[in-house]
């Protein structure tokens, strides 16, 4: 069965970001907005998960086309528990 959703997260890593995504999705967000959304949601899984890769591919996919963008690993943010 498929049902309609305005946002799903998907892969091995989606687990661990379920909350990030719940609380910072919003509907109608602005194309840089969703970009930081994205890629700081792939961060976050990637800090987490040891198979989610070393860096951030995205596709930007509008009705012009699709734009490719590629945050390095050594550009990716870490995350760390400050206790």
């Amino acid at each position: 069965m498929l049902l309609r959703q305005p946002a799903v997260t998907g892969g091995s890593g989606s687990t661990y970001i379920y909350g990030y995504f719940d609380r910072e999705y919003k509907p109608n967000m602005k194309q840089e907005d969703c970009v930081n959304f994205v890629a700081t949601g792939v961060s976050l899984a990637i800090n987490r998960d040891g198979s989610s890769g070393g860096c951030v591919r995205l596709a930007i996919i509008t009705s012009d086309g699709v734009e490719r963008r590629l945050i390095k690993g050594s550009d990716v943010p870490t995350y760390t528990l400050n206790r």
